[in-house]
């Protein structure tokens, strides 16, 4: 009886997690109500706070079910770097750049960008960045250190720049951009709409050309 009732728990937090991560993503947090989750997933507010205290608790939740699974695809790529699958480094990381960018996890990157955009400057929880540390493995971070810090030794790699530095720097540039062109692909002013999902390969292929060791490195 008791694994019953802890199933159908993990599964109604399940449908409140799907539901208001599409509602998040078509209306925005801003104009997105508790209210209109709980009607949306056919419970009260009542029962739908029992599960999650406010929106930002609902949409924490949210963001680390989105990151799990990302960070599932990145880590699978990251092996296959560390085990030689690529020509070098350099070209594996490219391959992982490719992944932040990939349009089959399009809603999750919507999701974070809303979530992002919402939740920015004096709206950030104090304990938003330890709670997620808590949360979430730091090990991506700091393997993509150790993998640039790879590519640098073996050559494919600049060494003028520290790994922690370029790593950071690729970790959040391509998803960053990448998200921006998801939210202002109908009002993206310099380029025309059909354009867009060309801009970050285009991204990635200048990223990987900066990478690469000068002559006089």
């Amino acid at each position: 009886m008791t694994s019953r009732m802890v199933h159908q728990t993990e599964a109604t937090r399940d449908k409140i997690i799907n539901i208001a991560e599409a509602l998040f993503i078509k209306n925005g947090f801003a104009d997105t109500q508790m209210k209109d989750i709980a009607a949306a997933t056919g419970m009260s507010r009542n029962t739908l706070y029992r599960y999650y205290q406010d929106k930002y608790d609902l949409g924490f939740a949210i963001l680390v079910v989105v990151l799990t699974r990302k960070i599932d695809v990145y880590e699978g790529i990251i092996e296959k770097i560390k085990t030689n699958h690529y020509p070098n480094i350099r070209a594996g990381l490219g391959v992982l750049m490719e992944a932040y960018s990939d349009p089959l996890y399009e809603n999750d990157d919507r999701f974070i960008a809303e979530f992002d955009g919402y939740y920015a400057g004096s709206r950030i929880p104090a304990e938003f960045r330890d709670k997620l540390t808590q949360l979430l493995p730091d090990s991506v971070s700091q393997t993509l250190t150790n993998i640039v810090a790879l590519g640098q030794s073996e050559g494919s790699i600049r060494t003028d720049i520290p790994a922690a530095y370029l790593a950071v720097t690729l970790f959040n540039a391509v998803p960053t951009f990448f998200r921006r062109m998801l939210l202002r692909r109908d009002a993206l002013m310099e380029i025309e709409q059909d354009d867009i999902p060309q801009l970050t390969p285009v991204l990635i292929q200048l990223l990987l050309d900066g990478l690469k060791p000068s002559p006089q490195t």
